[in-house]
Parts: C-alpha cells; sequence; structure tokens
C-alpha cells in the first residue's frame, strides 16, 4: 500500500515520492475508474496515519475502487491530553476553577427572570470538584454539577464584578499559588500594599508567559500598568465568567464545569493546551495546495487535472476524518480556484462524492466552502455522534468531560478575525438538528447564527441523507448504518466502514 500514500511534511511538502511518482499514481488510478482519496485526522500520529491506510487500502479496493491516502505528520492528541491533566494538577488552576466555577452556578441558580446570585456553598464547590479525583484517578473521575441548569440564568451586574474581583483578591490560597507561579518563572509580581501574600516557594503554572506577563505588570482593561498582579488577575478571571454567562444564556454552553475549563483555558492557558498547534495543523492541510515546492496537494491535483478524462466518467470520492473535513474543505477551494483562475483546471465534468466522519471543521469555513464548490459536489454525508455520545466520550478523562469536538469548539478555535473564540463545528451534531430545542433556539437567537454562517450550513445540511447521527437504529439503512461511540472510532468502526464503503461502490 505505499504505493498509494502521498505522505507530507512541513508546508505540505512531499516526503516520500516526487512528482513523476504522484503522476504516474493518478494515471493508474484514473485508468481504475473509481478513486477514494483518504485524509486522517490531525491528531493521530503518523505511524497510526500509515497503519489506517493499510487497514482501509483493503477495504476501498474490495469494492473497485483506487485509494489514495494522504498522511502528514501531527500526532499531537496525546500532548493535548497529557497537558490537559497537568493543568489541572496545578494550584493556581484549581483555586481560579473554584471561584469561577461558584460563580457560574450562582449565576446559573439564581431567581428565574432575577439578577441576583445564588452562589454554593464552598464545601459543595469542594465537594463537587473533589468527585474528578484529579490528582489520583482523572480517567475514572466524574463531573462536577453535571446535573445543574443553565437554562435559566440570570445576567451580571457591575456589582457582581466587583464582588467577584473582591472574593479573588482576599482569597488567601489563590494569592500564594500565585506568588508560586511568579517565583517559578523568576518574574516580579506587583504586590506592593496586598495583604496576606507570604513568601512563597516556586509551583511551576503551564499559564501562557504573556498572560503570566500582564498580570504581573498589573495590566488593567484598558491597559494602563502598574496595579496590583492579583487584581489584574482577578479582572482577567471576571472575563471568563463573563463569558461563561453569556455561553449559559445563548445555549452554546457544555455544561456548567466543561465550559468552566473551556473559557479559563481560552484566556490563560490556551497556548499550552494547544491552541497554537490545532491552528498550525489546519494550516498544513492549506498549504500543501499553495504554489512553489514539491507540494502534495497541489501536485496531486495537477495529475488530476491532466488525466482525468472530459466526460466525468471517473467517480472521486473523498472521505476525511476529523481534521481530514478542513483538508477536504481545502481541496475543493483550490479546485473551485483554478477553474476561476483557469490554472490547471480540473475538467468541468468533473465530481465528487464527499464523506466527513466526526468532522472537525468549523461551520463557518464548511459553508464559506459551499459558497465556491457546492456544484462540484455531487453527494455529501456526514457521519458523527449524536450529541449524547458526543457528551460522553471524554478526551482527558474527568478533567475534560467532553469529545475532542467540544474541545475545539470550545477552546482552542478561532473566529474569523483570528480571536480565540467558541465557533461551532459541522461535527457537532447539537448545532445540525431539524428540530429546534429551547437551546439550539437561543443558539440561532444569538450573534454565532451569522458569524459562524450557522443558517447557511443547517440549510444545507438538514437535507434528508447528508446527516447520519451514532449510533443508528437497527433498523438504519445500507449506507446510513453506524454504531461509532468515541471520536477516534470512526474510521474503524464496523457499519461506518460499510456504509462508507457502500456508498462508494453505488456511485
Amino acid at each position: 500500500m505505499a504505493e498509494h500514500i502521498i505522505r507530507t511534511g512541513k508546508d505540505g511538502e512531499l516526503e516520500n515520492l516526487t512528482a513523476a511518482d504522484i503522476d504516474e499514481m493518478v494515471r493508474a488510478a484514473v485508468e481504475k475508474g473509481r478513486i477514494v482519496v483518504y485524509f486522517h485526522g490531525g491528531l493521530v500520529p503518523e505511524a497510526a496515519g500509515t497503519t489506517t491506510a493499510k487497514r482501509l487500502g483493503a477495504e476501498f479496493t474490495d469494492v473497485g475502487a483506487y485509494p489514495v491516502f494522504f498522511v502528514w505528520r501531527s500526532g499531537w492528541l496525546e500532548i493535548i491530553r497529557n497537558n490537559l491533566f497537568e493543568i489541572a494538577k496545578e494550584d493556581l488552576f484549581e483555586r481560579l476553577l473554584r471561584r469561577v466555577v461558584s460563580w457560574a452556578v450562582g449565576k446559573a441558580r439564581a431567581p428565574e427572570g432575577g439578577r441576583g446570585t445564588a452562589l454554593p456553598t464552598e464545601g459543595e464547590v469542594r465537594d463537587q470538584l473533589a468527585q474528578r479525583r484529579r490528582i489520583e484517578a482523572p480517567e475514572t473521575g466524574e463531573e462536577p454539577f453535571a446535573d445543574e441548569s443553565t437554562a435559566h440564568t440570570a445576567e451580571l451586574s457591575k456589582a457582581d464584578e466587583e464582588a467577584f474581583v473582591r472574593d479573588i483578591q482576599i482569597d488567601t490560597e489563590l494569592n500564594k499559588a500565585l506568588a508560586g507561579a511568579f517565583a517559578a518563572r523568576d518574574k516580579p509580581m506587583n504586590q506592593e500594599g496586598s495583604r496576606g501574600v507570604p513568601d512563597v516557594p516556586p509551583k511551576p503554572t503551564r499559564m501562557d508567559d504573556d498572560v503570566l506577563d500582564e498580570i504581573g505588570e498589573g495590566v488593567a482593561d484598558g491597559g494602563a500598568r502598574g496595579g496590583l498582579s492579583i487584581i489584574a488577575l482577578a479582572r482577567k478571571a471576571f472575563q471568563v465568567l463573563n463569558a461563561v454567562v453569556a455561553r449559559f444564556r445563548d445555549g452554546t454552553d457544555a455544561g456548567v464545569y466543561p465550559t468552566v475549563v473551556d473559557e479559563l483555558l481560552r484566556v490563560f492557558y490556551v497556548g499550552d493546551v494547544g491552541g497554537a498547534l490545532w491552528n498550525a495543523m489546519k494550516k498544513e492541510t492549506e498549504d500543501t495546495f499553495k504554489a512553489g515546492g514539491d507540494r502534495g496537494g497541489r501536485l496531486f491535483l495537477d495529475a488530476l487535472a491532466k488525466h482525468l478524462p472530459d466526460d466525468g466518467s471517473v467517480k472521486i470520492s473523498l472521505v476525511g476524518h476529523s481534521t481530514g473535513a478542513v483538508f477536504i474543505d481545502n481541496l475543493l477551494r483550490d479546485v473551485a480556484r483554478r477553474r476561476r483562475e483557469n490554472e490547471t483546471p480540473l475538467p468541468e465534468t468533473t465530481k465528487f462524492q464527499v464523506v466527513l466522519l466526526a468532522p472537525a471543521a468549523t461551520t463557518t469555513h464548511f459553508a464559506e466552502t459551499l459558497a465556491l464548490a457546492e456544484p462540484m459536489v455531487e453527494r455529501l454525508r456526514i457521519f458523527t455522534m449524536d450529541d449524547t455520545s458526543e457528551r460522553a466520550d471524554r478526551v482527558a478523562g474527568a478533567v475534560y468531560p467532553r469529545s475532542l469536538l467540544y474541545l475545539v469548539s470550545g477552546a482552542l478555535e478561532r473566529d474569523a478575525k483570528e480571536k480565540s473564540a467558541l465557533v461551532p463545528l459541522i461535527g457537532l451534531s447539537r448545532y445540525l438538528s431539524a428540530k429546534e430545542d429551547d437551546d439550539l433556539k437561543r443558539v440561532l437567537a444569538s450573534p454565532l447564527k451569522k458569524s459562524a454562517l450557522l443558517q447557511e450550513t443547517r440549510t444545507y445540511l438538514i437535507v434528508k441523507d447528508r446527516v447520519v447521527l451514532s449510533p443508528t437504529g437497527d433498523d438504519a439503512l445500507p449506507g446510513f448504518r453506524a454504531k461509532a461511540l468515541s471520536h477516534g472510532a470512526f474510521d474503524n468502526e464496523k457499519l461506518v466502514i460499510e456504509s462508507v464503503t457502500g456508498m462508494i461502490k453505488e456511485w
């Protein structure tokens, strides 16, 4: 199967083949008359991508297709998981978490229609968070405040902000944790005039350097420097609480505890938890189609343009798992660009069948791709988990008790302005349902409907047969069956593979 693998490295450059090799591969594929191009997920190691290619290669060959696999260097899932576990062990993270969780629960419990706060006791917060077993056994721990409703969350007021900042300022343990973090980084901390902050031993933190620098310099909301570090920390923590409450109110939360973790990671730890890695991986799937050098994606499309007949008789299926969906988006965009600019275009008759498995593409990127390339997509089907299963797929045990797609959407993604923000993914079924429950109604009434192009995405995807939610019932028709119950299972679950290969064979 090695001759069917296009392996790329930095900037999408070829690592195992030459341009002549790809040309010969594509010539043979076109001669076969049925091609499957598979893009693995961006968080699997290169070796695992190669293993997947060998296993699926046999499946695709058995239904009369010529398989081509794009394999690129990634493998960051274990790094992200391990970083989440390490962050959860920090005293500084834990103390911040306690304060924000307490206030988030308090606003969620406020009397309906009111603006008050019903803070839980410190004992309740402590006992709930202890269920995670964050130090000794987070993989088997339980989610804190798992049954807490957020449907009637009260707004935050200026008085709430002042009280929240005061709570942090007088939290002796939080002050100690912050001082320990600065001691470990050998960074200055402005604590002149603050009370109860002893000289403490170093306590390393994974908090982003630039964030810690701002706190150390006492940077205020308006950018002025020179304030107390603990006040600067409190103001940033209030940004977290404000974002959490906003998500509760517009229906985009993932539950109390996971949402607080999302927003703490975004404000304080996004660099370490994997935000930069995630965006670098996505960029690789774009760079491979650019001009210059031996870029695998560009050379593959050049060869298709050269060898495809004009009659549209060659069937091409694009199958992508997780970040592979972003790869497919970028391929379709480049095909559209080639036609628009008349630069080595594929024949006008070329159509694609697209199959996405637990796709990690944002609704924005997907909708923008459709606007450019929808006429060339003859059939599209998404296989992903229903929301109950998505929420039960824990990427980091009780430390982060939601799926990888929830983590990416809630903490790692960026908006159109390249600012860290909550961004819906097309693999999250909560945004795709044709039936609008109360949460979805609130989402569609929020700014996300426009900024994330939710309406455009939903209009396309809620058409019959375009989305299959796993696990399906026993009466599901061939081509619409799936029993995958984790993000990583979609490329090897028996019924999913049978459905995909059936689609390839019948098209």
